[in-house]
């Protein structure tokens, strides 16, 4: 008896310790599955719209672009400038970030809505409703590049359309396949810089470091293909060179999602107790930076 009593404490340790691994695991496949019912479920022919671009001369193209938010304060604003971050058109759409005078005295509690008051992101949403069928696949071409003074994290991105409201709140889970730059600050699954990143429901599933310099401008290509109706394959190349290919689940119609914000991802190796390694999310006042886009476009490429 004292022999299970002792196993049933090690048990229940073992789970306190690893609450985070095994919350990150347990989210990933629920979310996969709620995924692949959605995909069943979905209709067989689809029309995707026709190919839209923004090349950002003077104003955001409104036929590409649903709306832009700014989080700042623990606020959301529509204009172009609020509280540490900023948009301006001028050789390419160029999302800044200043000195966050109020950082220390603001909260960094996650649990506030629609966003901590330390969280300071600009974010677009556009291109939406296109979805890769047996006959065509979705593309996505644009142009970026970060100052060399970038920290936080930003990227352009494909998401399950309707993922996020206009007024800063998520609707659905944050499933993610795209381009993401991480600063030198923070670490997903132990690395940043340039990035091919696959995320469901918030969590990491696969992260591939690309050889590339993000701090030089590059052309940059995100396809998605079909395989199934459960399967697609994301493939990423830069400067028309093939560097990332993933599996992932479908998302459905899916948008674009673009954005530069003051995450600091902190990567904490696996230690001997625990079953994986696991993942802090802070923020950082780190000043002065820039994520420039130069051009963005979107269309169905046949097979």
């Amino acid at each position: 008896m004292k022999l299970i009593h002792l196993s049933l404490l090690f048990l229940l340790a073992s789970l306190g310790l690893n609450y985070r691994q095994l919350y990150s695991t347990l989210a990933i496949h629920k979310e996969s599955r709620r995924l692949e019912r959605l995909a069943i479920s979905s209709a067989d022919e689809y029309q995707n719209p026709e190919p839209l671009e923004d090349n950002f001369e003077e104003k955001l193209s409104p036929d590409f672009w649903k709306f832009s938010i700014i989080n700042g304060a623990g606020k959301v604003s529509h204009a172009d400038t609020w509280h540490a971050a900023a948009m301006t058109l001028q050789d390419g759409l160029n999302i800044n970030h200043i000195p966050d005078l109020e950082f220390p005295r603001e909260s960094g509690d996650m649990t506030h809505q629609p966003a901590a008051e330390r969280y300071n992101n600009l974010t677009l949403i556009g291109g939406r409703g296109y979805r890769p069928t047996p006959t065509s696949d979705v593309v996505l071409q644009f142009s970026s590049r970060a100052s060399g003074n970038f920290y936080g994290t930003a990227g352009v991105i494909f998401q399950p359309l309707g993922t996020l409201g206009e007024d800063g709140m998520f609707v659905k889970p944050f499933d993610m396949l795209g381009f993401s730059v991480a600063g030198n600050e923070s670490s997903i699954q132990g690395v940043n810089g340039a990035l091919c990143y696959l995320a469901l429901n918030w969590m990491p599933v696969k992260v591939n470091a690309l050889p590339v310099d993000p701090y030089s401008w590059h052309d940059y290509e995100i396809r998605l293909h079909w395989i199934n109706k459960k399967q697609w394959q994301g493939i990423l190349s830069v400067d028309g060179e093939k560097l990332c290919e993933m599996s992932m689940p479908s998302f459905g119609p899916v948008e674009v999602h673009v954005w530069s914000d003051n995450s600091l991802v902190l990567h904490r190796p696996k230690r001997w107790w625990e079953i994986a390694p696991s993942m802090d999310l802070k923020f950082q006042d780190g000043g002065n930076k820039e994520f420039s886009v130069g051009y963005i476009r979107i269309f169905a490429a046949a097979r």
